[in-house]
């Protein structure tokens, strides 16, 4: 090639990148347009997301990037969402309480954002929440506390049923109350605990109930109501400066809160009794002190005064 037409080529090759550059972004390179879901999503009481506050009502879906989510997808992101216990978000998704809006990663283009419609009617196909029955009554937890190492603070609860007509409000309130009582969080068969929603489900995901702290006004007469604990806790802490057990009733070291059940017996009475079972090893107490080791309680005698024990929050 002649040096002159080598040259025409280069020069005729570089207007043609910079014409390149000047053009519009392709479509795919563009950023994605919204597009809103055809069917709301029925949040069928007032609840929370962590601090987003979620008024009950018909809620439009929409989602930032079709191509990277679905609207059946967001509709079901946001169920999941509103059923998850503390608020934070399995990763990577972030909430924004501000703009309702949820997001892959911090400022990612795939998500979604919920707006209410000023409807308080159905669902329209897009779901909704809570699945089951809401509990009309509100359980009142009086003190910081755990089941196992599900921390559960102080405050206002409400209770909803997994499925209607498989357990009463009454029952679920009575066994969430046994399970704060429980010592070593090791739910009795066939129960067991989901801490990402704060449910307890007896063997099957259908049967059962879900916790999770109360948004608005409490009613403690309606069936769910509860209040624990039930007797007078103690102030201050007992401390096991070692692992120790009473029978099968293992302690291991730490500081415990003292509750007291029912009257008859004093909080300093009750600790100094508990110094003295550690010393029975063997677990067999001096008559007529009984023990349930499933919830670390003394009782003086079969339903009689006592306390019981749990490791300090």
């Amino acid at each position: 090639m002649r040096p002159h037409a080598r040259s025409l080529t280069l020069a005729t090759a570089s207007l043609l990148a910079a014409v390149a550059l000047a053009l519009p972004a392709t479509a795919s390179a563009q950023t994605a347009t919204p597009a809103l879901c055809p069917s709301t999503f029925a949040v069928q009481h007032d609840d929370q997301i962590g601090s987003m506050s979620l008024p009950a009502g018909a809620y439009a879906i929409t989602v930032l990037d079709p191509a990277g989510l679905t609207c059946a997808e967001a509709s079901d992101l946001f169920r999941q969402f509103l059923e998850d216990w503390d608020g934070r978000l399995p990763r990577p998704w972030v909430a924004n309480p501000a703009t309702r809006t949820f997001t892959r990663g911090a400022g990612g283009s795939v998500g979604f954002s919920v707006a209410p419609t000023g409807s308080h009617g159905g669902g329209g196909g897009g779901g909704h929440h809570p699945h089951g029955a809401l509990c009309p009554g509100t359980f009142r937890v009086l003190h910081n506390d755990a089941i196992g190492d599900f921390d559960i603070p102080r405050g206002q609860y409400s209770l909803t049923l997994l499925a209607v007509g498989r357990l009463t409000c009454t029952q679920a309130a009575s066994r969430f109350s046994s399970f704060l009582q429980d010592f070593d969080g090791v739910l009795p068969s066939p129960w067991f605990l989901d801490p990402e929603t704060g449910s307890f489900m007896r063997g099957s995901r259908n049967v059962g109930f879900r916790i999770k702290e109360l948004v608005g006004p409490p009613n403690t007469n309606g069936g769910g109501s509860g209040t624990h604990p039930t007797g007078d806790r103690c102030r201050g802490t007992f401390r096991v400066l070692n692992n120790d057990r009473i029978g099968s009733l293992r302690l291991p070291k730490g500081r415990y809160r003292i509750t007291l059940v029912r009257s008859g017996v004093s909080c300093a009475r009750a600790s100094s009794l508990f110094t003295d079972f550690l010393q029975a090893f063997d677990g067999v107490l001096p008559r007529p002190w009984r023990l349930n080791v499933s919830t670390a309680t003394f009782t003086r005698g079969a339903g009689g005064p006592g306390f019981r024990v749990k490791r300090a929050v």
